[in-house]
C-alpha cells in the first residue's frame, strides 16, 4: 500500500490530488486498487494528515507513529563496541568465573568480579584514576553492573584482587593449558621499572634518574600471553629477580621442563647455575661491551655468518662446553652506523673552539648518547675518542645468544630469543602497560593489585591479537580496539519504553568482529522487564524507526 500522486484535467486546469492505492493481481496483470482519495493537494492540512494517520495507528499491532518532540527521547551515549568484544575475550578466557570460584566463600555485599572487570576494561580503552575509572563506568561505558557499584567497591575490590593474587594466576595458568594448549616449552621473562607517585617505602624507591620506582617482572607463554607477575622494590637489580620466578615456575605452576628466555639484564653466573640446578635450560642474551669472554673472544672468533631470514645471519662459537651464538642484523647494522656518525659529526662541530673547563663542555662530556665517543686529555682539553669509536663498529647490529640446549640449532635459537625481543617491545607499548605509568596509590597493597589490573588488561591484549593474526589480520590490539570504541550505543525512550540503538559498524570493525568468530550485537534492543515481549518490542521499535 502507498500514495499515488493523481493528476486530473478539468476545464483547462490541472488539479493534483493524493489517493492511497494498493496493487493486486488480475488474470496474471498488476492492478491498482483506490482504497480512498485523501484529498486535493493545494488544499491538504498538513495538520489534518497528522491526526488522521495518529487516528488509524489505534488499529495497528505492528506499527507506531511517533510525535518526535514528545514520544522520541534520547537518553545517553555509550562506549559500547569495544566493550562487547572485551566481555567475550574475558568469559572466553575465564578470567570472571576463576575470580568468582576464588571467592565463592567469602560473603560480599556488591559484585567484586564486576568491579575488577571494569577497572580492567576502563585500563585498555579510557584509563583513569579509580574516581575517574568509577565516573566512566557510570556515565560513559555500556556497562549495566556499574548501577550497583560505589567508588569505595573498586578500592575493596582491589583489595581483593591482591589478597587472592597468587591463586587467581594460578587458576588462570590451568584453564588457559586446558582450554587452547598453552605452550609453556619457552617461557619469556622480561622485566621494567614503574615510575610511581607519593612517598618513598620499602617498595617505591628512587632510582638512577631520580624518580620513585618499583620493578614489575612478567613471565610469558611461547604465544606471549603472560601468566605470572611480580612487583618488587624499585632499586631491585633485574639479575636478582630470576630466582623467585623460577621457584614460582617449578612450586606455583609445576612447570619442571622449559627453556627460559631472558634479555642481558638476567645473565649471571649464579642464575645459569640455578637454572642447571633446577633442570631449566636457558636462552639469554649477552652483554657486549663489557671486558670478557663475549667481548674479547667469541666476538673475534673467525668465520662466516650463515643466513637464516632476511634480516638475521648466525654464528655458532664453543668456548670449552659453553656454546654461544652471534647474531647479525645487516639494517640494524647500518641504522647504528649512521647514528654514530651522525653524532660524531655533531661532537666535531660542538668540540671546536669549547672551552674545556666551562659548564657546556661538562654537560657534554657527560652526555649518556654523546659522553662515550669523548675523552679528557691530561691538559683537560676535550677531544673525540677515534679508539672507542673504532671500537663501537665492532658492535653495529649484533647481540650474542648464550644457550644451554643442544636441540636447538642456531637458527632456531635466534628465532627464540628474537620472539622474546618483540614481546618485549608488546610489553612496553601495548596500551595497558604503557598506561600503567604513573601509578597514584600510596598503600602497598592497592599499587600490587593496580599492577594486577594492568596485568589481565595486558593478557587480553595478547589474546585478542593472537585471535587476530590466527585468521590473517595484522592488526595490533591498540588499533583493533579503536576500530571497536567508534561503535556506540544510544539509549532512547519512546513512549516510556527504553531501547538501545547501535551505531553503524564501520569495515574494520565488521572485519574484527568477523576474525573473531562474535556476531555484531543488533541494531536496536529492547530493554524490556519481561524477555518474553523483547521480540515483538524489537520488531515495533525497527518499524516505528524505519
Amino acid at each position: 500500500m502507498f500514495l499515488r500522486r493523481k493528476i486530473v484535467r478539468q476545464s483547462g486546469k490541472e488539479y493534483v490530488y493524493w489517493q492511497l492505492v494498493e496493487n493486486e493481481r488480475r488474470n496474471g496483470k498488476v492492478r491498482q486498487k483506490v482504497i480512498c482519495t485523501v484529498g486535493r493537494e493545494d488544499e491538504m492540512d498538513r495538520d489534518r494528515v497528522d491526526k488522521m494517520v495518529a487516528a488509524l495507528a489505534s488499529q495497528t499491532h505492528k506499527l507506531q507513529v511517533l510525535d518526535l518532540e514528545k514520544d522520541l527521547i534520547l537518553k545517553h551515549t555509550r562506549e559500547y563496541g569495544a566493550l562487547v568484544v572485551l566481555q567475550r575475550l574475558w568469559d572466553e578466557l575465564g578470567i570472571g568465573d576463576e575470580i568468582r570460584r576464588q571467592i565463592r566463600d567469602r560473603a560480599f555485599t556488591f559484585d567484586v568480579e564486576a568491579a575488577i572487570r571494569g577497572m580492567v576494561f576502563n585500563r585498555l580503552l579510557d584509563p583513569f584514576s579509580d574516581r575517574g575509572t568509577y565516573d566512566w563506568l557510570v556515565n560513559d561505558a555500556d556497562f549495566p553492573e556499574a548501577k550497583s557499584l560505589s567508588l569505595h567497591h573498586l578500592y575493596r575490590a582491589l583489595d581483593v584482587l591482591h589478597e587472592y593474587k597468587e591463586p587467581i594466576e594460578e587458576g588462570l595458568f590451568l584453564r588457559m593449558r586446558d582450554l587452547f594448549s598453552l605452550d609453556v616449552s619457552l617461557v619469556f621473562y622480561d622485566a621494567t621499572l614503574i615510575r610511581s607517585y607519593g612517598r618513598e617505602s620499602e617498595l617505591i624507591q628512587y632510582g638512577r634518574d631520580g624518580e620513585l620506582e618499583f620493578l614489575l617482572t612478567l613471565a610469558n607463554s611461547r604465544e606471549g600471553l603472560p601468566f605470572a607477575h611480580e612487583v618488587e622494590p624499585g632499586a631491585t637489580a633485574d639479575v636478582t629477580t630470576v630466582e623467585k620466578m623460577v621457584n614460582a615456575l617449578q612450586r606455583r605452576f609445576h612447570v619442571t621442563h622449559c627453556i627460559f628466555v631472558g634479555d642481558r639484564g638476567m645473565l649471571s653466573e649464579e642464575n645459569l647455575e640455578l637454572l642447571r640446578e633446577a633442570g631449566i635450560h636457558y636462552i639469554v642474551g649477552c652483554p657486549l661491551r663489557r671486558a670478557g669472554e663475549v667481548r674479547d673472544i667469541v666476538l673475534a672468533w673467525p668465520g662466516r655468518y650463515r643466513e637464516v631470514a632476511e634480516n638475521l645471519r648466525v654464528k655458532e662459537v664453543r668456548v670449552e662446553d659453553r656454546r654461544y651464538i652471534v647474531c647479525f642484523n645487516p639494517i640494524e647494522a647500518e641504522y647504528d652506523r649512521q647514528t654514530r656518525e651522525s653524532i660524531v659529526e655533531e661532537l666535531r662541530a660542538e668540540l671546536e673552539g669549547l672551552d674545556p673547563w666551562s659548564r657546556e663542555a661538562a654537560r657534554l662530556y657527560s652526555h649518556p648518547g654523546k659522553g662515550r665517543y669523548l675523552m679528557r686529555l691530561d691538559d683537560g682539553r676535550i677531544c673525540l675518542d677515534e679508539a672507542r669509536i673504532r671500537e663501537e663498529a665492532r658492535y653495529d647490529g649484533k647481540y650474542v645468544i648464550r644457550t644451554s640446549y643442544e636441540q636447538l640449532d642456531s637458527a632456531e635459537v635466534a628465532r627464540a630469543y628474537r620472539d622474546l625481543q618483540t614481546i618485549e617491545r608488546s610489553f612496553r607499548s601495548l596500551k595497558s602497560l604503557e598506561e600503567i605509568n604513573p601509578v597514584y596509590h600510596w598503600r602497598e597493597r592497592r599499587i600490587r593489585a593496580h599492577v594486577h589490573v594492568c596485568v589481565l588488561a595486558h593478557l587480553l591484549e595478547r589474546y585478542l591479537e593472537k585471535k587476530l593474526h590466527a585468521k590473517g589480520i595484522k592488526m595490533t590490539a591498540a588499533e583493533a580496539l579503536k576500530h571497536l570504541s567508534r561503535i556506540k550505543s544510544a539509549y532512547i525512550e519512546i513512549k516510556g519504553a527504553m531501547y538501545r540503538l547501535r551505531s553503524e559498524a564501520s569495515p574494520e570493525a565488521v572485519t574484527i568482529f568477523q576474525a573473531l568468530g562474535y556476531r555484531i550485537p543488533p541494531r536496536i534492543e529492547p530493554l524490556a522487564k519481561d524477555d518474553r515481549d523483547a521480540k515483538t518490542e524489537a520488531s515495533r521499535a525497527q518499524n516505528a524507526l524505519v
